[in-house]
């Protein structure tokens, strides 16, 4: 929208009768609206890189830097499915994976994994057990195991899954480690029987 200019207004002098011009200048809307939208710009950056570094301030824990070990949730997870509780015991076994995937442990990834497995009645593609096992074999490439890639390869066989098993085979390279000691645990013959 365009400001309309008001007209001129002329004034008569009372004290001798001249006339004087007054010119009313319209006002600079536009230039106002410009500095609006600046403000709000500059908010519309502000606002999020705020909310960024709050949240990643809030993540930070400067108390204990030190990631929790999965191994003790597990344990929790194997007592409440013993006592019944399902539903508790699916939660700390989801809880444990998560733990296991901060500290990149593909063990403990394939070992909540097997236990939810165990409680999962429906079987799909994209069940929790899938993401752990997934999760597992990132876990494992990270780290360059050779255990780790052929546990989750035998996890996911087990599950029926053969063309993603022989992907996670195809990605093992010759120079990758084996860990022995891993795999006696987490390949045990219980876990991935159809």
């Amino acid at each position: 929208m365009h400001s309309i200019a008001r007209p001129s207004v002329f004034h008569q002098n009372h004290s001798g009768g001249s006339e004087t011009l007054t010119i009313v200048q319209p006002r600079s809307e536009p230039n106002h609206r410009a500095q609006s939208w600046r403000g709000v710009a500059y908010l519309a950056v502000l606002v999020p890189v705020l909310f960024l570094g709050a949240l990643a301030w809030m993540r930070r824990d400067f108390r204990n830097p030190e990631i929790p070990d999965w191994k003790p949730v597990l344990a929790l997870a194997n007592t409440a499915q013993e006592k019944g509780d399902l539903y508790y015991a699916k939660s700390l076994y989801s809880q444990a994976g998560r733990l296991a995937a901060l500290r990149e442990d593909w063990a403990g990834l394939a070992a909540a994994a097997c236990a939810m497995n165990k409680l999962d009645k429906q079987k799909s593609r994209y069940s929790p057990t899938n993401a752990l096992l997934l999760r597992a074999m990132i876990a494992a490439e990270t780290k360059q195991s050779r255990s780790g890639m052929a546990a989750v390869a035998k996890a996911f066989a087990g599950l029926g899954e053969s063309e993603v098993a022989s992907m996670v085979l195809s990605r093992i390279q010759k120079n990758w480690v084996e860990e022995a000691n891993y795999s006696a645990n987490v390949l045990s013959s219980g876990c991935w029987a159809n």
